[in-house]
């Protein structure tokens, strides 16, 4: 019987399912174990291999472990999915995830019905394991180790498919040394088909970033970009460049990286409607260059956002304008940087007492 080439992935929910024991689920679907000398245990729900005598080739894992940590991973194929458990019929299922279940007695219905044992390898051959459901157990002895991606094919050796049956006997020599080779072919076409998640802004490899910037046309030299604020600037990149210096793109730019409320200020929004004393004195602030305009962030100054929008801002804004970025922050005094409508405020008088340790100030007086 001639059976489909399937892939089957243990993804976060089934992990979820699982019977676990010393061992944690992350919300990212990696199992972690502590460890710490003792003996951590998880039993996965079967998985169904749709016909009977269903032939499972290959089981696939992502494991990260200390030195001192030993894990060992049994398997056992079978078409039945209830089994004698005390004297009563019951779903091996029910059985291997039920907490009540000593695990000493899970690992013996594992050992009664055929196991393959694998110790160390994250990718293991499972010769022999034919049957519909797949059952699969995971054993962590020491120190840290955390497994994720977990993934099983069948009948998955497509080399050993293209011979003449007489070639094609389980187990055989010829077919191990074969599966070297298909699961060379398989891996590869694994990274083939997920070729698309390197293009895709919020998969891609962070190293990938700054590459996809600059097929952008964007010069990220320097690491002055936090990963989560890069991914979020680069997914809204097209639109800005479709925009590029205009006044509309700056602000947008600007809103990606800053929280707090802003103000664009263009040199003719100054000094084409202030008087000529007032000029002397919005130039500390502004300028007098025509080419220019100013960037307020009401904010605390802040040296990394200053240099990060600055060379950012340098690319999107025209080509002869110059940028000026100013933070202004709450004030009290009209003489300290303080902007009506943005960042001024009126101070409360407050009564100073001497014998009360006070210091006066502009805004304290004697009671």
């Amino acid at each position: 019987m001639a059976f489909d080439i399937r892939k089957y992935r243990i993804g976060a929910h089934r992990l979820e399912l699982a019977y676990k024991e010393g061992l944690i689920l992350s919300e990212e679907g990696v199992l972690r174990a502590d460890g710490f000398g003792s003996v951590s245990t998880v039993f996965f729900p079967y998985l169904d291999g749709v016909s009977d005598g269903c032939p499972w080739a290959r089981l696939v894992f992502d494991a990260e472990v200390s030195e001192d940590t030993v894990f060992t991973v049994k398997t056992f194929a079978s078409d039945e999915n209830e089994t004698l458990f005390h004297g009563e019929k019951r779903k091996i299922n029910d059985i291997l995830l039920d907490p009540a279940v000593p695990i000493e007695e899970k690992n013996m219905i594992f050992g009664a019905t055929g196991e393959q044992r694998t110790s160390i390898y994250r990718d293991s051959l499972l010769d022999g394991q034919n049957g519909r459901y797949l059952w699969i157990s995971l054993t962590v002895q020491g120190g840290r180790a955390s497994f994720a991606n977990f993934r099983a094919f069948t009948p998955g050796d497509l080399i050993l498919r293209t011979f003449p049956e007489i070639y094609r006997e389980q187990g055989s020599f010829f077919n191990r040394y074969l599966s070297i080779f298909s699961s060379l072919y398989t891996d590869l076409q694994e990274r083939i088909d997920k070729a698309d998640e390197l293009l895709n802004i919020e998969t891609a490899p962070a190293e990938l970033l700054p590459i996809i910037a600059d097929w952008f046309g964007i010069t990220l030299d320097g690491d002055f970009i936090d990963e989560d604020l890069l991914r979020r600037f680069l997914s809204k990149a097209y639109g800005l460049i479709r925009r590029k210096g205009t006044r509309d793109a700056i602000e947008e730019l600007v809103s990606i990286f800053v929280d707090e409320p802003f103000y664009i200020v263009e040199h003719a929004d100054v000094y084409g409607k202030m008087a000529g004393t007032d000029k002397k004195a919005l130039t500390k602030i502004y300028g007098d260059d025509p080419f220019s305009f100013t960037l307020l962030l009401q904010r605390k100054p802040d040296e990394k956002l200053q240099l990060r929008l600055d060379r950012l801002i340098g690319q999107f804004k025209p080509l002869r304008m110059k940028v000026r970025i100013q933070f202004i922050e709450d004030r009290a005094t009209l003489d300290g940087g303080a902007n009506l409508d943005v960042n001024a405020k009126i101070a409360k008088p407050s009564e100073g007492l001497l014998d009360e340790t006070a210091v006066l100030n502009t805004t304290d007086f004697l009671a």
